[in-house]
């Protein structure tokens, strides 16, 4: 323990002579920034070592001051101005500080041009969501509701709830809504899935043979508007083994 005391003491010196060669080697650096189009303080702008890469800001009047090594430099810059580089020894001579105007920077983008049927995706929180248009026809929209109602709908609003599943007309509604689904599902059906695939994939010519095969096709493949067309194709072309397995079996007996 004597002896850690002893060399501390040794080395005091030493550690203040270096510490006072640091102080005098050192520059204090005072900046006011300002914008250069309307002189206004600006606030939080960036002050960056380019030696130690520490970064620093302004106050709200636009002043920093700090002490820097002379051979540093350091760039300033602040949100939608051009960035200015310092170098520190300039303020050996400068007490009173400096003055630093930064030019407003603009941003030079190409013009877009945005389709008047393109959706405009305008990325809101998940509890907020923007009401699309309803395809449905307004004859045929529920006086009530918008969509099936849930059963908490029966506690809040029991006269349209039992109106919505008892009125003939709402049941109409309803069944027409239906229709009109199932018809643009067989429209995009009809697309992948008709006599000239059937035709195409077969090879048939067309008579008696070819139409006996479109029935055997609409009886025993099922078909969604979800379906790929080329593995639709592939299971009419797996049916065509099957149809003419069972015609060669009818010939055979």
């Amino acid at each position: 323990m004597m002896r850690l005391t002893v060399l501390v003491l040794l080395m005091l010196p030493f550690c203040w002579a270096h510490a006072q060669d640091s102080l005098n080697n050192e520059v204090w650096v005072k900046l006011f920034v300002f914008d250069k189009t309307d002189d206004r303080p600006i606030e939080n702008a960036q002050v960056i070592s380019y030696e130690t890469m520490q970064v620093f800001a302004t106050d709200s009047m636009g002043t920093f001051r700090n002490v820097f090594n002379p051979s540093d430099s350091l760039k300033v810059f602040g949100l939608g101005y051009e960035a200015r580089v310092v170098k520190v020894a300039r303020f050996k001579t400068m007490s009173e500080g400096m003055e630093l105007k930064l030019a407003r920077r603009t941003y030079m983008i190409r013009s877009v041009d945005v389709p008047a049927k393109q959706e405009l995706h305008l990325h809101l929180p998940e509890d907020i969501k923007m009401r699309k248009k309803s395809e449905t026809p307004m004859a045929l929209r529920s006086n009530a509701f918008a969509s099936k109602p849930p059963v908490l709908a029966a506690v809040i609003n029991p006269v349209s709830y039992v109106h919505y599943y008892t009125s003939k007309k709402e049941r109409r509604k309803r069944n027409a809504i239906k229709e009109i689904s199932k018809a643009k599902d067989q429209e995009k059906i009809n697309v992948f899935f008709n006599r000239d695939v059937i035709k195409d994939v077969s090879r048939y010519v067309e008579g008696e043979k070819l139409n006996h095969f479109i029935v055997y096709c609409n009886v025993n493949l099922k078909v969604t508007s979800r379906d790929n067309p080329m593995i639709v194709k592939q299971r009419i072309h797996d049916l065509l083994k099957k149809f003419e397995s069972e015609l060669q079996a009818r010939k055979n007996r």
